[in-house]
């Protein structure tokens, strides 16, 4: 399951879910490159973020630079673009959550058996308080990436649809609520916990 998850999926799912939101958005390349590029550059900054400056957490599995997956960005890119797809008929606010209850579910299961696989370590403590440390802020910090992501891309592909030279603004934009969101509520409930 790990390693599907991990390696497989990534791996096979990035380039048909970017021909997938091709098909979906009718070639527009600055619609498909926010919801493709702008996950896979938030992959790698919060993994960069979290396993090399706050050394929060690091990966034991194979092809890793540093602490965190080669691949990272692309593990994130690939499964926030699959939840996004399967909900974005839907108005901006229903996609939001279930693209927030999506990631915040699936992210938390995920990585709760990297720990109990040893493909997370979280330094200082065992498997059993890493894994109490991970339930205390995945849940709702989770949910924050997904429902920012899914709001963020929908509502920045509205205005890129209409406004094509808006595209690096946008991308910014977008890029700028993944980062802050998340890291908000992490904080939030990091600091309500000590």
């Amino acid at each position: 399951m790990l390693a599907f998850s991990t390696y497989i999926f990534p791996l096979l799912a990035t380039p048909l879910l970017t021909w997938a939101w091709w098909r979906v958005t009718g070639g527009n390349w600055r619609v498909v490159a926010l919801v493709m590029l702008v996950p896979i550059v938030y992959g790698y900054l919060i993994a960069v973020f979290a396993t090399e400056i706050v050394k929060r957490w690091r990966m034991t599995g194979p092809f890793r630079i540093g602490g965190a997956y080669a691949h990272h960005g692309f593990i994130y890119g690939s499964k926030l673009a699959f939840v996004l797809l399967l909900v974005a008929p839907l108005d901006l606010v229903s996609a939001a959550l279930l693209a927030g209850a999506a990631t915040a579910f699936g992210g938390w299961w995920h990585d709760v058996y990297a720990i109990r696989e040893g493909k997370i370590v979280f330094p200082g403590m065992d498997a059993r308080a890493a894994e109490e440390s991970l339930t205390s802020f995945a849940p709702a910090t989770y949910f924050a990436v997904g429902a920012t992501y899914a709001a963020a891309i929908l509502a920045g592909s509205r205005i890129v649809a209409s406004r094509p030279d808006l595209f690096p603004w946008v991308f910014v934009a977008a890029l700028a609520a993944l980062c802050v969101v998340p890291t908000l509520v992490f904080s939030a409930i990091t600091r309500t916990a000590r």
